[in-house]
């Protein structure tokens, strides 16, 4: 895929993964389920309302990590870096106020009292952040104190978790490792994404490692699972980029910055009319 093929298939991957948090994959599987269960088939309809919403729900997980590399490779080819940083900003502010009325919505659908403030700051915040780390980056290289370069990672990791940026704990790590690898082998980049998802997530890991042998460690590892495997996918995905840009121009540029905010207005009015699950 070109880079704006790619980029409209994280798009695609970023409304499944929202859309169904609104329109729930159980409740959509629930008749199927109901019906298997009617003529006497209780194993598949268990498969079919547990494990076919699960290995879909690995869709939306390849978004992010996709993101994430169009943020480094944007960063690499920008002719302005100041102004990229500015646009994503500037969305990222533009996208706050429907991000928040999409995450109380949720609540609403899930009949929880939902509260504004606990909303996280959307991952466009983290992206510029992000950004900022590999101007930094830059800046050590030409210093020739590239050594330090981990530490920025580090602090503004710290410093996204502080702030309660979308992905905070580990895609900070994940744009940097992106930008760094850049001109590895494919097969290289596969190998180092590894150990650099499992960083990102380690949270998540040592979770999965505490709840081995309790009662929960099935649901448990399904869960990290998920969140890990699921992003590592992503990330191999993005090595699908074939290095060519595509035909993009200042119209699909404003689209993508536009829709973003747009999509979550829309799930977020939906979640609003709908009655509660």
């Amino acid at each position: 895929m070109n880079h704006k093929q790619l980029k409209i298939f994280a798009i695609c991957c970023m409304v499944f993964d929202h859309a169904v948090r609104i329109f729930p994959l159980h409740q959509i599987f629930g008749p199927l389920a109901d019906l298997l269960w009617s003529r006497g088939y209780p194993d598949l309809a268990d498969w079919v309302l547990e494990d076919i919403p699960l290995y879909l729900m690995y869709i939306g997980r390849l978004a992010a990590p996709i993101f994430l590399y169009c943020a480094a490779q944007g960063f690499v080819h920008t002719s302005s870096v100041r102004r990229y940083i500015g646009r994503v900003l500037l969305a990222a502010v533009i996208a706050q106020i429907p991000y928040t009325l999409f995450d109380l919505a949720e609540s609403r659908l899930l009949g929880i009292a939902g509260d504004w403030r606990e909303t996280s700051l959307n991952i466009l915040f983290t992206l510029a952040l992000a950004l900022c780390v590999l101007v930094l980056h830059e800046e050590l290289k030409r210093r020739k104190r590239l050594v330090l370069s981990p530490l920025v990672v580090a602090a503004a990791t710290w410093l996204a978790e502080g702030l309660n940026l979308e992905g905070g704990k580990g895609y900070i790590l994940l744009v940097w490792v992106y930008y760094i690898t850049r001109n590895c082998p494919r097969w290289q980049k596969a190998l180092l994404y590894i150990p650099a998802v499992m960083l990102s997530r380690w949270g998540l890991v040592l979770w999965a490692l505490e709840s081995l042998g309790t009662p929960e460690c099935s649901r448990v590892l399904r869960n990290v699972l998920l969140n890990v495997l699921g992003n590592y996918f992503g990330m191999l995905a993005a090595l699908s980029d074939n290095g060519e840009k595509g035909r993009v121009g200042k119209g699909f540029q404003f689209f993508c910055y536009a829709f973003y905010p747009a999509h979550f207005a829309v799930l977020a009015l939906i979640g609003f009319l709908r009655p509660p699950l």
